[in-house]
């Protein structure tokens, strides 16, 4: 079976699956070292599954080896950081194996990698990458999105992906060229979503290809935005606050991608201390959003004169 060489995340995956969300490697850009090589393969794994006898659990841990099944799509399991492989149910939809074998497919990847996931979206502003991070629908691509638009390009969306340099920084690997986008947020940047494909057909979530505002080289990491909008207070404000301490420790546990299988795969002990390491080389904030009108500009404001003027204030 045919395989196509891809880049993500700083790593280099082959896949037996079609992945058109990622970038191919161009030829003659060979990684030096296979240790960056992640194997994508489609196989039945209906055996394994059942000789594994799991009961009535989709998430299951052994051995270095994470599995997990999704009901009405597939079998996924990846194995030492080096291979996620793929049984689709028939009938499938294509573009919903793919969204996982790119989300938790991929962040098991890292963990088992000791690379860190954070669940959020990342932008270069001024030769440093920022992160924001958030629980489901809290806006980190539609801030990323409209910084993009404001000239600050965009890294990656959804996953983060953190590794340190011979020097101890937090370094961002580029993602791929795509944002997920709500109808609302469509609304607030007056897009069509006649032009644009769901990243699935249950939700209402769009793919947007950003080729032309992608950053693809990593990037030293400066910081961290945790988004926290409040919608059901009835005033309008925005407020920046710096996050200390322990705090900073339990927000960077919580926005790990899939934080619920770090235990699971025994890996508890490298989140803390990594997430320690993470904390005390960079700043932290909150920025808490009430109301319910688009504010995605006023954010952005407030985020750049931030950054440029090397403080926070609050509103």
């Amino acid at each position: 079976m045919l395989s196509l060489r891809y880049e993500a995340y700083g790593l280099h995956w082959i896949s037996q699956i079609h992945m058109p969300e990622l970038r191919i490697v161009p030829s003659g850009h060979e990684p030096m070292t296979k240790t960056t090589d992640v194997y994508i393969e489609s196989t039945d794994l209906t055996a394994l599954w059942e000789s594994w006898d799991v009961g009535e659990t989709n998430f299951v841990c052994r051995e270095g080896s994470l599995f997990f099944r999704v009901a009405g799509t597939g079998l996924f399991f990846m194995e030492q950081g080096q291979r996620i492989l793929v049984s689709p149910e028939p009938g499938a939809e294509e573009k919903k194996v793919r969204l996982y074998i790119l989300g938790t497919c991929m962040a098991v990847i890292m963990m088992q990698r000791n690379i860190l996931p954070l669940h959020g979206s990342a932008v270069v502003i001024d030769g440093w990458a920022y992160a924001f991070v958030g629980h489901s629908g809290a806006g980190k691509s539609t801030l990323s999105a409209a910084l993009a638009s404001r000239g600050y390009p965009l890294m990656t969306d959804d996953v983060v992906a953190l590794t340190w340099d011979a020097g101890g920084r937090a370094i961002v690997s580029p993602g791929y060229p795509q944002q997920k986008l709500w109808q609302s947020s469509l609304d607030g940047f007056g897009m069509n979503e006649q032009n644009y494909a769901t990243i699935h057909a249950e939700v209402t979530k769009y793919a947007i290809p950003v080729q032309h505002y992608f950053y693809d080289r990593a990037v030293p990491l400066a910081g961290i935005f945790e988004l926290d909008p409040r919608p059901e207070e009835a005033s309008a404000s925005i407020r920046m606050t710096e996050v200390m301490g322990l705090e900073r420790l339990h927000l960077l546990c919580t926005h790990t991608f899939r934080s619920t299988l770090v235990a699971r795969q025994g890996l508890a002990q490298w989140l803390f201390e990594t997430v320690s390491r993470l904390s005390a080389s960079i700043e932290v904030h909150r920025i808490t959003r009430s109301g319910s009108e688009f504010t995605a500009f006023e954010m952005v404001d407030r985020i750049i004169d931030h950054v440029r003027k090397g403080v926070y204030t609050e509103q």
